[in-house]
């Protein structure tokens, strides 16, 4: 289950067989974006908005891969937008980790390390192609988090 994500005032919902749901709540009116994932797109995805578009964020073999949706109205694709790699640890010592936030200006990676039980939140800033430290969460800390629109720190930041 992927959460809505509010664009254009409308939320949009992604199925399981790549189409969007799109329900504008004011007019009360529902549309289907008949569309399909991308052939790359792994299981570690978000599905977000940046200022214009519906995105989807997806990591391939150390790869983060961006995607909009283009001709949401005509022919809707998925397209290949932005590449990099997440540079940022030593994937050889990674639990796991996953896509956190996007909001097209910053993208954020939570990490699990195999030597601590601590999750280190990374941030990528689209703008100036650098990664950022944004913070550490305590092993402590079990519960679920979620991420919402953020401003992406000038200096480090502790989570607690």
């Amino acid at each position: 289950m992927k959460k809505p994500v509010y664009l254009d005032g409308s939320l949009h919902w992604l199925r399981t067989d790549g189409s969007i749901v799109a329900f504008n709540p004011e007019t009360e009116h529902a549309r289907l974006i008949l569309t399909k994932f991308p052939q790359e797109l792994s299981l570690k995805t978000l599905f977000a908005a940046d200022d214009n578009n519906l995105t989807l964020i997806s990591e391939t073999e150390g790869v983060v891969n961006v995607y909009a949706l283009e001709n949401t109205l005509i022919d809707p694709k998925w397209v290949l937008v932005r590449q990099f790699r997440y540079g940022v640890l030593d994937e050889q010592r990674l639990i796991r980790w996953k896509v956190a936030a996007y909001d097209g200006k910053c993208l954020v990676l939570e990490f699990c390390k195999v030597y601590n039980d601590n999750r280190v939140v990374h941030g990528y800033d689209l703008r100036t192609n650098k990664w950022l430290f944004m913070g550490s969460i305590p092993g402590s800390c079990d519960a679920t988090l979620d991420y919402f629109l953020f401003t992406p720190p000038s200096s480090t930041i502790t989570v607690e």
